[in-house]
């Protein structure tokens, strides 16, 4: 059809949507928060750039836990320093754990930001750009919100869910965020000091955000938080976190449910004995141990000793005999000894980990373990680490190899941009699985027998 032109000159042109560039760093938390302020983005008409380079608004969304966090943002923000002087109406918003950590110091090493707000304050964005819009200022929120201890969920408002087009990813996967902060203090841990206390969501809300993301294709969720089992001991009615894990099970439409992280101190045979009567939690779960030396998780304050940690691997394993089990471990802790570390290979030998996430111990501000005198040299932990990624390898395939022959379900999470007809899913194991299809996959579960495998994932066959 051709217009008139009458009507061309008397139609007003829509303002331009904004654009904005988000780059996430860091943990599962951090991506969820990520999804959250573009969920609160795409109500404020902002659409997704391909690049910084055309984005209206670059959102870096940092974290704190790793190494020379800050020189990292630094240097990221050096180049879009360079971006924004050819660009000037570009805005920079820095968010997480290093806008938290280093506030005031950042603003100052970073003239160029202009928006600057913690984990606890992401819900404020909308109203720190139109500040910055309105006045060309910084403007800025840090700190950890704190309720009451029942809030009263805000169940009126629709549940701000990122749109696929803004998240520019498949929604066969989400994260739900429970619970903010930590009160567990281990000492090499940064997390109190950038996220806070343990602030738990009401569970209708949670609830209510969980069955969005179903409607809006979402088949499987994951509930985060830095320690999900103590998820409620905040609120003055002590919802169980296994509760919780059964109301969201039950959402019509949902595949599987996921949560992390667990603080194995406060793990109970409760939540253990939910993977024999709950199928949607599918045969996995993360349970980090950090160390296999009871000396090392003293020092590390982490309130569990290896046999209390071995008894909940013990309730796992009673409720699901199969139970695919993954965890963090940290090398060249200050102080730890030839001895110590041969503990940990040992205990990742008898548990038998499915994979395992494994890093060289480094100090972080204001930590107690920043502070020990007896730190472990930079060679000594690299070593280290390269026997124990020698042996969970070794491990992994071994597991990987006995998959071979047996027919496993697994949802379809994406097809690889690179190759496409190749599929990638998960089995209820959470092991990685590519198949090749001439017909789409993504969001199906498809049984599939496993043909080869190597430490990295599975490969399969279609066989319904």
């Amino acid at each position: 059809m051709i217009e008139s032109d009458i009507s061309l000159s008397t139609t007003i042109p829509a303002p331009a949507a904004k654009m904005v560039h988000i780059e996430t760093w860091g943990c599962q938390m951090n991506a969820a928060d990520s999804e959250r302020m573009l969920a609160l983005l795409a109500a404020q008409s902002y659409q997704l750039a391909p690049n910084a380079e055309s984005a209206d608004l670059v959102l870096l969304n940092t974290c704190h836990i790793r190494e020379k966090a800050k020189h990292k943002v630094l240097s990221r923000l050096g180049v879009l320093k360079e971006i924004k002087e050819r660009r000037p109406g570009m805005t920079i918003a820095v968010a997480g754990c290093v806008a938290q950590a280093e506030g005031s110091r950042l603003l100052k090493a970073a003239p160029q930001i202009d928006v600057l707000l913690g984990p606890g304050k992401i819900d404020e964005l909308p109203r720190l750009l139109r500040e910055h819009d309105a006045s060309g200022k910084r403007a800025q929120a840090i700190g950890f919100h704190r309720h009451a201890p029942d809030p009263t969920p805000n169940l009126e408002a629709a549940p701000a869910v990122a749109p696929p087009t803004l998240t520019g990813k498949h929604e066969v996967s989400r994260y739900v965020n429970i619970q903010q902060g930590c009160n567990n203090y281990c000492t090499f841990c940064v997390v109190p000091f950038t996220r806070g206390r343990e602030l738990s969501r009401p569970a209708a809300e949670i609830l209510a955000e969980s069955a969005a993301l179903v409607a809006a294709g979402a088949r499987e969720l994951t509930l985060l938080g830095q320690n999900v089992n103590s998820y409620g001991s905040d609120l003055t009615t002590k919802p169980s976190f296994a509760s919780l894990l059964r109301s969201v099970a039950a959402l019509p439409g949902l595949e599987r449910l996921r949560f992390t992280t667990s603080n194995p101190h406060d793990f109970t045979e409760e939540l253990a004995e939910l993977f024999a009567t709950q199928p949607r939690l599918g045969r996995y779960l993360h349970l980090p141990v950090q160390s296999g030396s009871d000396s090392m998780l003293l020092r590390m304050q982490r309130k569990v000793t290896v046999a209390s940690y071995l008894e909940r691997i013990d309730w796992l394993r009673r409720a699901l005999p199969d139970i695919a089990l993954s965890t963090d471990l940290i090398v060249g802790f200050p102080g730890e000894t030839d001895a110590e570390f041969a503990d940990t290979m040992r205990l990742v030998e008898q548990v038998r980990f499915g994979f395992a996430f494994m890093f060289k111990y480094s100090p972080r501000k204001n930590t107690p373990a920043a502070r020990y005198a007896n730190q472990v040299e930079e060679k000594v932990k690299e070593d280290r680490l390269a026997q124990l990624m020698r042996l969970q390898d070794r491990i992994t395939t071994e597991i990987h190899a006995a998959e071979i022959g047996l027919v496993r379900p697994v949802l379809f999470h994406y097809e690889s941009s690179k190759n496409p007809g190749q599929y990638y899913g998960r089995t209820d194991h959470f092991r990685l699985v590519r198949v090749t299809s001439a017909y789409p996959l993504t969001g199906q579960v498809h049984q599939v027998r496993i043909s080869s495998g190597n430490k990295v994932g599975l490969i399969g066959d279609l066989v319904d």
